[in-house]
């Protein structure tokens, strides 16, 4: 299962700009294939994305079908954010 980022204040996913298998770009959540790895590249990761707030970033798995509807909310977009409820409800905000 994918494990992402999730801010415990805002519930916000962590997304960024990467490179798909085509080598393109696009916005989308981030992911990691383990615990382990998510938790040794989180601080790194979020100070290249620009947070300061590592300790509130929470690693999370989630499900492959939930990452992809994640993307499809995000719409390729850097503007939006994506927030994830304690209940799994998703929403989408502008920066």
């Amino acid at each position: 299962m994918p494990i992402v980022l999730r801010q415990s204040n805002t519930g916000e996913i962590a997304a960024c700009l990467q490179k798909n298998n085509y080598d393109l770009d696009y916005y989308g959540v981030k992911q990691w294939e383990t615990e382990e790895e998510a938790e040794a590249q989180k601080e790194s990761f979020l100070h290249a994305i620009g947070r300061d707030d590592a300790p509130y970033w929470l690693v999370l798995s989630i499900d492959e079908n939930r990452v992809k509807l994640c993307n499809v909310k995000l719409k390729n977009d850097p503007s939006r954010i994506l927030l994830l409820s304690l209940e799994g409800v998703m929403t989408t905000r502008q920066r």
